[in-house]
């Protein structure tokens, strides 16, 4: 299992809006790997394997031309038009985080700020966090003082973060509004091959979609991958929109967290229960595509791959639901990793739930019809 792509995407924070830096890291680790490396205005990331002619040994189950169910689709299938036969394939996982916005300082220094994303305030006051500047990072603390939680309606614009400037002069010297801020908090391997870092929300889905990506290359497949890094999700989903409207798949796999039911708060969970270490968990609702569905629970029993169930009544709260609604609809399912503690500094995830992902991904990338 290759740790050092996951290691290096949580290295590197990438707020709402400031994912390009991180792209880089991405683009320049995807290249060797991808037939095709793509980057647009908002900050997506896409990369393509070509679906190759079925030989002797593997043959399409699909014998028809592709009409996509009457469906243009404007140059991004990228498999069909090489007369493959297959499918063309979208993965995304949305590469951006929740964080802060620097908005101004007060007089003595303190800078203030708002919310990017939706954040757990209480979890900031007394944390050290990170700002991104066009100098570099800088390092503060989050001002903990007595009132800290006893204000029931404590909001991102109650925050103040000390750098340790002297005045407010000195402050936006050195940062300037809309420089981002972070938790700043290290990756940590607990016990039974978990693992706990801000930002597995959701850079472990990008982290698998690009490892099922590399296997679907080294393995061959009639289908043609596309594996994008979304942006923007936690404020508006606009990247996957992007992505899915401009590249017209004939099915998208959507790869984000989802919150476990099993400690204590949480075990009265209403969509199901949802375990670390007991594998990926399939979404059933109603944009959810059901024949989809059905292929990844089959493929999973037939490879051993252990996978859980998550129910949902409404949307899905991920990029599922622009890219199911983007162009003339694109039959669309979701695979969540499961996460404890989720838009935290301290977000838990199983290495394992990982693996078993890119399994599940990669077996289903490989089949034909």
């Amino acid at each position: 299992m290759e740790q050092n792509l996951l290691e290096m995407l949580l290295n590197t924070d990438s707020v709402s809006g400031e994912e390009f830096a991180l792209q880089d890291q991405l683009e320049a680790h995807m290249k060797p790997f991808a037939d095709s490396c793509e980057r647009d205005a908002v900050g997506d990331g896409i990369y393509t394997v070509n679906g190759k002619e079925p030989d002797n040994g593997r043959t399409s189950d699909n014998g028809k031309e592709s009409d996509n169910g009457g469906r243009s689709n404007n140059g991004g299938s990228a498999g069909n038009s090489a007369g493959t036969g297959g499918r063309t394939i979208l993965l995304a996982a949305h590469i951006d985080e929740i964080g802060l916005m620097v908005t101004g300082a007060t007089e003595d220094g303190f800078l203030r700020v708002i919310n990017a994303g939706v954040i757990r305030t209480r979890t900031y006051p007394g944390h050290g966090v990170k700002i991104r500047t066009e100098n570099g990072i800088l390092y503060g603390s989050v001002v903990m003082n007595p009132d800290a939680f006893k204000n029931g309606d404590m909001e991102a614009k109650h925050l103040l973060i000390d750098i340790g400037a002297l005045s407010k002069e000195e402050a936006l010297s050195n940062v300037r509004p809309g420089d981002t801020v972070v938790f700043d908090a290290s990756i940590r391997h607990l016990q039974n091959g978990r693992i706990r870092a801000r930002g597995l929300d959701d850079k472990t889905g990008v982290y698998t979609i690009m490892e099922a990506l590399k296997r679907v290359r080294e393995q061959g497949s009639v289908n043609t991958v596309m594996a994008a890094a979304t942006a923007g999700e936690e404020i508006s989903k606009h990247g996957a929109r992007w992505v899915a409207e401009r590249k017209r798949p004939d099915e998208a796999i959507i790869v984000d967290v989802t919150y476990t039911s099993d400690y204590d708060g949480m075990r009265d969970a209403e969509w199901g229960e949802v375990s670390l270490g007991k594998g990926p968990a399939l979404c059933v609702n109603a944009i959810c595509d059901k024949k989809m569905n059905r292929k990844l629970m089959k493929i999973a029993e037939q490879e051993g791959i252990p996978y859980q169930l998550e129910i949902s009544s409404g949307k899905t709260c991920t990029d599922a639901d622009e890219i199911h609604f983007a162009a003339d609809g694109i039959p669309t399912a979701l695979v969540s990793i499961p996460l404890r503690y989720m838009h935290t500094p301290a977000e838990t995830a199983d290495l394992q739930d990982l693996e078993n992902t890119i399994r599940l991904l990669t077996a289903y990338l490989t089949q034909g019809e």
